[in-house]
């Protein structure tokens, strides 16, 4: 059985009227790869569950209001600068259209969570406080700040300061939240510090006052800390299932703090928890804010939709995913989403046939049936978009030219030269003749299949190695001494040029 129908036949155990699934990022910048693994992984438990019949919900949450703590590489320093340490949605956007700073990177991340299959219903964090549904949590919290300090001291081992409150205000001077430090609580109010030097990356301004932690429709005075927010927000909402990427849920992480402070202070039971690894390219951990990593949305230029879904859905979630799109990374990837439909139309019952299932993006549909490795081939030759169109292939196509483009090996490349290379005149003889006994033959009507059958027949008849015969081709053409399959290119080409060049060749 694939993992996530484990997941929820566990799950459906439980016997909830309803199974909420949630998953949440902070739009710091430029949302990177790896976090799609989240909201794929989530997306797949809500799916499985809605299909054993469950009443489930998806919700994602943007945590808009979180500071903006960095400076992404590719905003001007000069602009931005002036807001870190200021939540996110008051930030002003990088590009007119938008409301503010997290609204712009939430909603590019939204389109591409969108376009490869997954829709939950998006929430914003600034919302939830609006709405009142935190206030009695933040009251709990800051009622029992002396168990939330023991948390913090029994799972971090470091010694708490007995004025410390989890509370973070809105600078009612500066707006930034990053420096401001609660000191004191009298059950309505809190009292705090706006410090100079709370952070190194930005500097506070110096206030103090008293203001009420609580948020209207009108005003949000501040936010809990995101490790004790994020219990919080699970009662406010009602979540009973969400994961988190492995170092959230490894031991002493974010994840065990969020369970004690389910336990211990405001009395909610935990959520179904499940771990996941990081989604790695080449190598490395990403980045919104530093820029490291491919983003999300450009993910979508290299590979389609449901390619890049059932990279997702096909690993375990235990497992990494180190995604090279040099070397053959890509080619085999498509490969291994033909084999999966293959499975899955031919009614096979195993893990193959079930991950191309949830790979779907809106109905399930064949893919083409010719390989990517070949269609790279295709695209180099020329006049082959007849045989790309026939055969279902443009949209694969231009991901195939990207491919080529940008990260191919030269090995994989090639194009038919416009004068004869200089290396054709190191030719053989036996070679030469080769040459000349397809140039007799291109006269006649072939099909690219039957014309590679005789071209293996001709080098036999010559004693010519199929290794030296097709060399020959691929250097008279390419000036390489391999390439794509011989038949296809000959055929592709105009006739009489192919005649004129192997002649060329021969005659040398």
């Amino acid at each position: 059985m694939f993992w996530v129908d484990d997941i929820a036949n566990e799950i459906k155990k439980r016997k909830l009227p309803l199974e909420w699934v949630d998953d949440a990022k902070t739009p710091s910048g430029r949302v990177h790869v790896g976090s799609l693994r989240g909201v794929v992984v989530h997306d797949l438990i809500f799916k499985a569950l809605t299909q054993t019949g469950i009443k489930t919900k998806y919700t994602y949450i943007f945590d808009d209001h979180d500071p903006m703590d960095g400076l992404p590489v590719y905003l001007s320093e000069e602009k931005f600068r002036k807001y870190l340490g200021m939540p996110l949605f008051k930030v002003p956007s990088p590009k007119k259209g938008f409301n503010n700073y997290a609204e712009y990177y939430a909603l590019e991340f939204k389109n591409v969570f969108n376009r490869i299959g997954c829709h939950p219903e998006v929430l914003w964090t600034s919302d939830l406080y609006r709405s009142g549904k935190m206030n009695r949590i933040i009251k709990e919290c800051l009622d029992k700040a002396s168990e939330v300090r023991k948390i913090y001291e029994e799972l971090y081992k470091k010694k708490i300061a007995e004025n410390w409150y989890p509370f973070q205000p809105y600078c009612p001077n500066c707006g930034k939240v990053s420096t401001t430090k609660v000191y004191a609580w009298n059950e309505e109010k809190v009292s705090f510090t706006c410090e100079i030097n709370a952070v190194k990356w930005t500097k506070g301004c110096g206030f103090k006052g008293s203001i009420s932690p609580f948020s209207s429709k009108k005003e949000i005075p501040g936010k809990l800390p995101w490790k004790v927010e994020w219990p919080a927000r699970w009662k406010a909402l009602g979540v009973t299932v969400e994961g988190a990427g492995e170092d959230h849920m490894s031991s002493g992480g974010s994840h065990d703090l969020a369970k004690l402070i389910c336990k211990r202070v405001i009395n909610y039971p935990v959520p179904y928890a499940l771990g996941y690894n990081f989604f790695l390219v080449g190598g490395r951990k990403m980045s919104s804010s530093k820029g490291h990593g491919s983003g999300a949305a450009e993910m979508l230029e290299i590979l389609p939709p449901e390619l890049l879904r059932f990279l997702m859905v096909k690993t375990k979630i235990n497992q990494q995913i180190n995604f090279d799109p040099a070397g053959d990374t890509i080619p085999k990837l498509f490969d291994e989403y033909q084999k999966a439909a293959d499975a899955y139309f031919n009614k096979e019952k195993n893990d193959p046939a079930r991950i191309f299932e949830l790979s779907k993006i809106d109905e399930i549909k064949k893919p083409p049936r010719v390989r990517f490795s070949v269609l790279l081939q295709w695209i180099q030759m020329p006049n082959m978009n007849s045989q790309i169109k026939k055969e279902g292939l443009e949209e694969w196509a231009e991901y195939a030219k990207v491919w080529v483009n940008r990260y191919a090996p030269e090995s994989e490349k090639f194009e038919v030269k416009k004068t004869l290379p200089d290396s054709a005149s190191n030719l053989s003889n036996v070679q030469k003749k080769y040459l000349n006994k397809i140039s007799s033959e291109l006269g006649k009507d072939w099909d690219p299949k039957n014309f590679q059958i005789n071209l293996f027949e001709w080098a036999k008849e010559l004693s010519l190695s199929s290794k030296d015969a097709f060399s020959a081709i691929y250097i008279s053409l390419l000036d390489k001494n391999h390439g794509p399959k011989a038949g296809w290119i000959i055929l592709s080409l105009d006739r009489g040029f192919v005649k004129k060049r192997f002649l060329e060749s021969a005659n040398q």
